[in-house]
């Protein structure tokens, strides 16, 4: 008697993450506290970290921010003195976002200024005052936009004498949606730093459609690592008033959404007033950024695009950077006639840097500045520098979410065999390529251009792409078993539903259930998972290998396989659809077979 297929189907159903309690916050937080991530916290206007203490902040929880402008929009703020310690993960990232939204994909790359952003401050040195007023040092400032009674303007001001100081940890966060407009041609920037020392640790954070700057950098000495600037209503990393930090490891994406746009890629200011003769000489050193601009798109109304410069050099600025990429920008520069100083002292340094304009007109040495830039230095002429104008092939640049952005060079790009700047101190990795990147994408797996669907799901350059982090599709685990010989497969159907791309393990066990004491099992099952209306196989399997099986099965309670047993596994990242999952057993063989699909993110 010949055994029928045996299928088990369910379909997965989409769940909003689930909150013990929403916990609305105000005003000062004025001593030792910790926000959890069971809790979802809304910011209620102004939120001031002060006192000296120490707001702690899991892995894995998420802050919004209400809807708000002027004086009464939402933000945090770390006081002088005060510490932030918000240490996510790449699987478990905090995220400070809109009350609007469901981190489903409902907020997209156009919604911006729906509430304020992360402000930190220090006593750490700046070089002038933003008004231009002249004062003695120390020099201290007030945060721009923020209107407070006399009596908290403490907590609003920045600088001081310390460059070491530490305001606490920021790690594997992401904010999105920010940039309130406090006032006319004042917003909020996605994440301030204002007189930061170097004791602050600043890494893997991302920035998500903001009304103004993602990233700036009031003076300040603070170093900063593995940043992502996507969809900026302005300029993608700013900083001023003599900031001296290292940046390593940058990523910008650039669109034009009608009345707001990217401006500048770089801002790079040195100081406001006196601003020749101001001290300590401003100007950080970046290294391995990778700017995408806006490119050729035509604006929402049908108007032509707007043009796009990668970076603006002014105010005695001493900025030196190195191994970086520029494309998609019409222009690479414009250099203002107060930087001949520093071109003459050698402060100035572009070194080791390609860029690459999607206006072919503009890949010329003659065309490479903005027309309206006074300085036009021999950049790129002087071939010592080192730097280059080539293509330097991106895998690929889409700025929708349709899994088309992937800014890692493809195999053979120059810079992955062009010159380097060696590191110039030792905070700076030492990389053998231009650029953010090179075979793996550090941003996948838990920045919103990861989980809401913008990077390619094969990001991580090792045969297996990531598990995303942070997905809101929340299903039951599913698992069926049948007798499985010739002619005869074990199916399970499943699907994943609209919002976003998940990551499930899916089994085919045969030999490790043998183990488990069931009789008569499948002794060397294979596995096949198609996608509804694809004819061929998305993904095979025979004989489970690879460390991210391994890791996504300790992400849930099932038994594990046994090693080296030839059972079949596989993880992927799946897009929203109907899938089917096929175990099968080879030639005449026949036995028990055990079907599993675990959502492991």
């Amino acid at each position: 008697m010949k055994i029928k297929p045996v299928i088990f189907t369910a379909l997965l159903a989409l769940a909003s993450q689930a909150f013990a309690a929403d916990v609305l916050v105000s005003g000062k937080i004025s001593s030792n506290t910790t926000w959890t991530s069971d809790n979802r916290y809304q910011l209620n206007g102004y939120v001031f970290v002060t006192n000296g203490a120490t707001l702690t902040i899991q892995a894995g929880t998420v802050v919004q921010g209400r809807v708000s402008t002027g004086a009464g929009a939402a933000a945090l703020v770390i006081s002088q003195g005060a510490k932030i310690d918000a240490q996510g993960t790449a699987s478990k990232p905090i995220i400070f976002t809109s009350e609007l939204d469901q981190l489903n994909g409902n907020l997209k790359e156009t919604d911006t200024g729906l509430w304020g952003g992360l402000v930190i401050l220090g006593k750490a040195v700046i070089n002038s005052r933003s008004d231009s007023t002249i004062v003695a040092a120390p020099i201290v400032d007030q945060i721009e936009g923020f209107a407070v009674a006399t009596a908290d303007i403490p907590l609003i001001s920045y600088g001081g004498t310390d460059d070491n100081d530490n305001s606490g940890t920021v790690r594997y966060v992401s904010v999105r949606h920010g940039g309130a407009i406090l006032g006319t041609g004042n917003e909020i920037n996605g994440i301030s730093m204002g007189g930061v020392g170097r004791g602050t640790t600043i890494e893997y954070c991302e920035v998500f459609a903001n009304k103004d700057d993602s990233f700036e950098f009031f003076g300040g000495a603070v170093n900063a690592r593995y940043l992502v600037s996507a969809f900026s209503n302005d300029d993608n990393f700013d900083y001023d008033q003599g900031y001296r930090g290292n940046l390593q490891f940058l990523f910008a994406i650039q669109t034009d959404i009608g009345d707001d746009r990217g401006d500048r890629g770089f801002e790079m200011d040195g100081a406001t007033a006196p601003e020749a003769t101001a001290t300590p000489l401003g100007g950080g050193i970046v290294s391995n950024a990778t700017l995408i601009g806006i490119g050729s798109q035509v604006q929402p109304n049908g108007a032509a695009p707007r043009p796009s410069t990668a970076m603006h050099l002014r105010d005695n600025g001493a900025t030196k950077i190195y191994n970086s990429v520029f494309v998609e920008f019409a222009n690479m520069f414009v250099i203002d006639a107060d930087e001949q100083p520093r071109i003459d002292d050698g402060g100035l340094q572009f070194r080791n840097n390609t860029m690459w304009s999607h206006i072919t007109a503009n890949n010329t040495v003659a065309n490479i500045f903005e027309a309206t830039s006074p300085l036009k230095p021999a950049l790129f002429t002087d071939t010592a520098l080192g730097n280059q104008i080539v293509d330097p092939r991106l895998r690929g640049i889409s700025r929708k979410p349709n899994r088309g952005l992937d800014p890692r060079p493809a195999a053979g790009s120059p810079v992955l065999n062009a010159s380097v700047t060696a590191p110039p101190n030792a905070f700076f990795a030492a990389t053998t390529f231009r650029g953010a990147f090179s075979d793996s994408n550090w941003a996948a797996g838990w920045t919103k251009l990861w989980t809401e669907g913008w990077f390619s799901l094969d990001s991580a350059g090792t045969g297996e792409a990531p598990i995303i982090a942070g997905s809101s599709n929340k299903f039951v685990n599913i698992s069926a078993s049948a007798l499985v010989g010739p002619g005869n497969a074990l199916t399970v159907g499943f699907s994943i539903p609209a919002g976003q791309a998940q990551s499930v393990l899916i089994r085919g066990i045969g030999p490790t259930l043998a183990d488990l004491g069931v009789p008569n099992t499948l002794a060397d099952p294979t596995l096949e998972v198609y996608k509804v209306g694809v004819a061929a196989p998305i993904a095979t399997n025979d004989d489970w290998s690879g460390a991210l099986v391994t890791t996504a099965q300790a992400q849930y309670t099932g038994f594990p396989l046994k090693a080296l047993s030839r059972d079949a596994a596989v993880v992927l990242n799946l897009e929203p659809g109907n899938y089917t999952v096929i175990v099968k057993g080879k030639g005449t063989a026949t036995g028990t077979a055990l079907a599993e699909v675990y959502e492991v993110d």
